[in-house]
């Protein structure tokens, strides 16, 4: 119940703080809902198909033949490329953003009038991101429908919303049309949620955060320098030749004469579509697969027979920072044993190995205190802090970032992003960036590589690639990315 106010909807009053009347919300058939991620909200033992039948038949009285007709005309109008394959596959079998098509048709299946899409494009790389807010956009013209966008992106905004309202702490501060609210903001928070993202030109050093707006003057901090490339004199970390991989169940390779180098303190960005080699790569050179042909070195080591020596020099040479932070740590620990385990792991003993936890999570710009708390007490971005300490005690010389500032909103994204530029000038270290915000990329990497069925199909200077691209899938990456880069 709530304690005051009301929610209207279609149908009539769902609720209000008096004891005044309310109808059921319709959920299912007046308003439905798109989440962020279709792999955990999709049944995995079902297949594709009956999922979305069991929702029609629970909803009308349809049987069994009819529902599958009703299936498969929504799987085309979601634009699935094979709408009968996609009725028997199970959820593992399709890609990111065909997964995020079917829960779009399963929203569709019973005619609302209401679709609440709640951070449906996060998961998806700028190409996937831009075809699909095309078929949001498309399908709510066709049939009429409202829609409730929940989203962190303002760029998303910016494409697919009317009109937009900013929450903080619970509250509306400010809400309007897109185009005023995003070009004349009033409010200091919007102000600094549209200050923190990241610039289309240069490389500015630190990022504006929300705090500069809410504490402050409310005007733009002063630029305090911009980030530069390691110089040519520093040596090579990290060098894959000729990397090749193909799964047993799989008719193209999913790494395909693959070719990079990433100097010590250097920073470089792996781009690509869904399912382009980018993770095969980062599992690769972390010794989670063997390559079929071709050599990885790090520190002046090969390491692609995966020896048990080979596997010790990766593990404390390499450390990793994921996409989810909260799937990252286990809940059940406080964050002091999480990076105590790490430390004793490679040598230090129980004394040691508490006073480095506390230097390190200080280092990451969280107290002292933060070691007796488990992850569950703390913010996505503070979470994304802690797995970056944890990564950094094994004292790596390379972080691999996987899409690591992907699930947070441009604030957070803003202070992530400066911890790393901070400890990647304090400590030495290299990045490999793994990413699909291609302004990210351009904002934090050296160079980039672009990646496409398994292959490298351009690389260079960020900057420059990325202001002249030469190949047709990188022009096509930056179009869909929308105006992240300039």
């Amino acid at each position: 119940r709530l304690t005051q106010g009301a929610i209207s909807g279609p149908h009539g009053v769902w609720a209000q703080s008096d004891r005044g009347p309310t109808v059921p919300i319709p959920r299912g058939k007046g308003v439905t809902m798109v989440f962020q991620e279709p792999m955990t909200s999709l049944d995995p033992t079902m297949r594709c198909g009956t999922q979305i039948a069991e929702v029609i038949r629970r909803h009308s009285s349809a049987d069994a033949h009819q529902a599958k007709r009703r299936v498969l005309d929504l799987f085309e109008e979601v634009q699935l490329p094979d709408p009968e394959r996609a009725w028997s596959a199970y959820p593992h079998a399709l890609s990111g953003g065909q997964k995020q098509r079917v829960l779009i048709a399963m929203a569709l299946a019973n005619d609302p009038e209401l679709i609440l899409a709640d951070e449906p494009t996060t998961a998806l790389d700028s190409t996937l991101r831009a075809e699909l807010l095309d078929l949001l956009s498309e399908i709510q013209r066709k049939r009429g429908l409202a829609l409730v966008l929940v989203t962190h992106d303002m760029e998303v905004v910016e494409r697919a919303a009317d009109n937009v309202a900013v929450l903080r702490h619970g509250s509306v501060v400010e809400q309007g049309p897109v185009r005023q609210v995003l070009g004349h903001p009033q409010h200091p928070y919007t102000r600094g949620l549209l200050a923190c993202r990241i610039p289309k030109k240069g490389r500015p050093s630190p990022l504006p955060v929300l705090s500069d707006f809410l504490e402050g003057p409310g005007d733009s901090p002063s630029k305090a320098g911009e980030i530069t490339m390691p110089t040519a004199a520093q040596p090579v970390l990290l060098e894959v030749n000729g990397a090749w991989k193909r799964y047993a169940d799989s008719a193209e390779p999913a790494l395909a004469d693959v070719s990079l180098r990433l100097a010590r303190g250097g920073t470089l960005g792996v781009v690509g579509g869904s399912g382009c080699g980018k993770t095969t790569l980062a599992r690769a050179i972390l010794g989670l697969h063997r390559l079929d042909q071709g050599s990885i070195r790090i520190a002046g080591q090969a390491v692609e027979g995966l020896a048990p020596h080979q596997v010790k020099h990766i593990r404390s040479n390499v450390g990793l920072v994921f996409q989810d932070p909260r799937a990252a740590l286990n809940p059940t620990r406080k964050v002091g044993a999480a990076l105590r385990e790490v430390l004793v792991r490679w040598g230090h003993d129980p004394s040691s190995a508490d006073q480095e936890a506390r230097q390190l999570i200080t280092a990451v710009g969280l107290e002292e205190d933060a070691l007796d708390r488990r992850p569950d007490a703390f913010s996505g971005g503070q979470r994304q802090r802690i797995v970056i300490a944890r990564a950094l005690a094994a004292e790596p010389q390379l972080l691999i970032c996987d899409e690591a500032v992907a699930a947070l909103d441009v604030s957070v994204q803003a202070q992530v992003l400066n911890l790393l530029v901070k400890l990647k000038e304090e400590r030495g270290l290299a990045l490999l960036f793994i990413s699909h915000d291609l302004g990210v990329v351009r904002y934090l990497c050296d160079h980039t590589v672009v990646m496409d069925q398994g292959r490298v199909v351009e690389s260079g200077v960020s900057d420059d690639l990325w202001s002249t691209p030469n190949h047709e899938v990188t022009r096509r990456l930056q179009a869909a990315g929308g105006g992240s880069i300039a």
